[in-house]
């Protein structure tokens, strides 16, 4: 072996490294998705990686409410619809935007729907012939709006991985037991910033306490429907599946927001629905877009919202500011026709946001502050303009505001002269292209991307049957053990039970002394 030059392998360890590579290549688990969102944007967010995994050899299954025009093999989608909801649900957020306590009404009816759809999901036909092949899966990857599928882990003997499409939350938190620091680790709705002043930090206690609310809410409708699905008699309690989650991953990046710590079973993957290599366009609107003479705006309220719902009078005022542009404009709009269409629109019920935003005609993309849309704008370098309608969005809004890629128009205040002058701003200002193109080398850089380290770490968590070894042993701690409270309460007592001996002592010691003295 000495007499082998620096830098040489020796054949024989060459030989054997690669075939360890096959071999490992080679491997193809059966992996099953099963997210039940109401919320496409968040099934998006799953689906890219499973359709990744079954570029990669493995064999997929996804379940979900949306149908896939992509065909990929390995990879076989079964859909089950939800009920038609979107329409009502569009009307009531667009009459209610940015009114919170409108919002907060809402939220009891849509965890219920979420529950519901699951339940309708687990006992179709369809799911229950997938579960029942004999081939058995290697693993379960879900969402996080309808964790009470968590029980399949059991009956299929899988460990859980979950796609979380935005910043870890509480609820998400305590699957994997990951530390959130009331003083460091700011509310996600209350658009706090580090480092908090102490009217901050109280603050930041309060939205704590809003959060463990809408947990209690939360895991109350999915632990009524995990009692339904998964009976306790055969079955370990909602709970412990929940705290047997092997990994998270948070489509999320440590630039756009606070740093804070993070167990080894949760990892962040923002951008994960992103493509490297867009995806070529659809030919109409690839023709479209490169005869933009003067460039391409992209208006695009996201997968909730129906554009078709959006009143009368801010129709007219969004036609009348896009009929005087010079740019093309492409909507993502969700109905055959448009009355008074400007002819410089181009209607599309499903567009492919990220590989038209990838396109470098794209000037400016016009949304609604969803965090899918602002990391694909990131990446893409593509300032905005945005119109926050309810959630978190105006939240992310405030932060882009903060950071210089976006103008801001809040819905109540959406007319012409408002929509005019912020396409304007935002067209004519080069600052906000500057900043979103320094801030996309920031969201880049990175050793692997987002997809690479979210297929590395699941793939990970099946050959290690689970990653036990890196399971967080707070996960299983009550709130007092976690926090040590016990122990101090228990050093509190010995303490306060040492002083009492002590002057106990004291007291028996001057009073045999005195008694002494009194004797004598």
């Amino acid at each position: 072996m000495g007499s082998l030059k620096k830098g040489v392998m020796p054949l024989g360890y060459a030989l054997v490294v690669l075939v360890c590579t096959l071999l490992q290549l080679t491997v193809a688990y059966r992996i099953l998705g099963i997210n039940t969102s109401p919320s496409r944007s968040h099934v998006i967010v799953q689906d890219a990686l499973m359709k990744e995994l079954a570029r990669r050899g493995h064999q997929v299954t996804m379940v979900s409410p949306y149908s896939e025009s992509e065909q990929v093999p390995n990879y076989r989608k079964i859909t089950l619809p939800l009920d038609t909801w979107g329409k009502d649900l569009t009307k009531t957020i667009l009459s209610n935007s940015n009114n919170r306590l409108a919002m907060l009404k809402m939220m009891p009816q849509m965890l219920e729907f979420s529950a519901t759809g699951l339940n309708r999901t687990i006992r179709s036909p369809e799911v229950q012939a997938v579960l029942q092949e004999k081939e058995g899966y290697d693993l379960l990857i879900t969402g996080i709006m309808g964790d009470a599928v968590l029980g399949l882990t059991h009956s299929l003997d899988v460990p859980a991985v979950i796609v979380c499409p935005n910043a870890a939350m509480p609820i998400v938190n305590t699957m994997v037991g990951n530390p959130a620091p009331l003083a460091t680790v700011p509310n996600m709705m209350l658009g706090l910033a580090n480092p908090m002043t102490f009217g901050s930090r109280v603050a930041n206690v309060a939205g704590f306490l809003f959060d463990e609310v809408f947990a209690y809410v939360w895991l109350h409708y999915q632990r009524k429907i995990y009692s339904e699905l998964f009976p306790a008699d055969r079955f370990p309690p909602y709970d412990a599946v929940r705290r047997n989650v092997s990994l998270v991953l948070l489509n999320h990046h440590v630039s756009k927001g606070s740093p804070r710590p993070y167990v080894p079973t949760m990892v962040e993957v923002g951008g994960l629905q992103i493509k490297e290599k867009p995806s070529p366009l659809p030919e109409d609107v690839r023709q479209w877009i490169e005869g933009a003479e003067h460039g391409v705006i992209f208006f695009s309220l996201g997968t909730n919202l129906l554009s078709s719902s959006i009143p009368p009078e801010k129709l007219d005022a969004i036609l009348a500011t896009f009929g005087k542009l010079k740019q093309r404009v492409i909507w993502k709009w969700d109905t055959q026709d448009m009355p008074n269409k400007p002819a410089n629109v181009m209607l599309k019920d499903w567009l492919p946001q990220d590989d038209i935003l990838a396109h470098p005609n794209v000037r400016l993309f016009i949304m609604h502050g969803g965090l899918g849309g602002i990391a694909e704008a990131l990446y893409h370098g593509v300032p905005l303009v945005g119109i926050p309608m309810f959630g978190d969005q105006p939240l992310n809004l405030a932060k882009v505001e903060a950071e210089g890629w976006v103008y801001v128009v809040e819905y109540v205040d959406l007319d012409e002269r408002t929509l005019t002058g912020a396409i304007g701003e935002v067209l004519q200002n080069p600052r906000y292209r500057e900043n979103v193109q320094r801030l996309s080398q920031l969201y880049r850089d990175r050793p692997q991307s987002a997809m690479e380290t979210a297929v590395y770490w699941t793939e990970y968590v099946i050959r290690h049957k689970g990653a036990q070894h890196m399971r967080y042993p707070g996960v299983d701690m009550s709130f007092w053990q976690l926090h040590s409270l016990d122990v101090f309460a228990f050093l509190g007592g010995a303490a306060y039970a040492l002083v009492k001996i002590i002057s106990l002592s004291c007291r028996m010691c001057r009073r045999t002394r005195a008694a002494k003295l009194k004797r004598q």
